[in-house]
């Protein structure tokens, strides 16, 4: 686990425990509750630091299985405008905890996974609800803004369904 993001695997995040830091994983269908800690019984918070998604089947796994909706930040360290944004998904993934799970895909490190998603500029955001892909934008925004284009297209999602 990172000071600046979480990790996953096919089966859930790892969040390590604020109280004992005993790593846990959070199924991705049960991310909008709150867990407790495997060990010490501690509640878990939310996750509120952006996941790096580093596998095509962790991919598909989360957008498949999230309880919440997803914003998936696909960007790449070179890229000046993604690094300029970075700071802005970081505090996205705090202030929507809860709310909607952040996400983020190098797609110098997972080509695949851009290829898939047909990814043609950086940074591109998408959102995803229930499996399906519901938006997406291209360029930086702001926090606040980025919240605001995710949960949108989620309540909108869901009045389509």
């Amino acid at each position: 686990m990172s000071a600046d993001h979480l990790d996953a695997d096919e089966q859930g995040i790892h969040l390590a425990c604020p109280k004992c830091q005993q790593a846990n994983r959070i199924p991705f269908a049960r991310l909008h509750l709150k867990g407790k800690c495997g060990s010490c019984k501690t509640a878990l918070p939310h996750p509120a630091l952006p996941v790096e998604i580093d596998s095509s089947a962790a991919f598909t796994a989360l957008v498949r299985s999230a309880s919440l909706p997803v914003l998936v930040d696909f960007w790449a360290p070179w890229c000046g405008p993604c690094r300029m944004v970075a700071p802005e998904v970081t505090k996205l993934a705090g202030l929507a905890a809860g709310e909607l799970l952040v996400a983020k895909v190098n797609t110098e490190t997972q080509p695949g996974i851009a290829g898939s998603m047909r990814i043609r500029s950086i940074p591109t955001f998408a959102v995803f609800v229930g499996g399906r892909e519901i938006e997406r934008s291209s360029g930086g925004s702001s926090a606040i803004q980025l919240r605001d284009f995710a949960l949108q297209a989620a309540r909108q999602a869901e009045g389509r369904s």
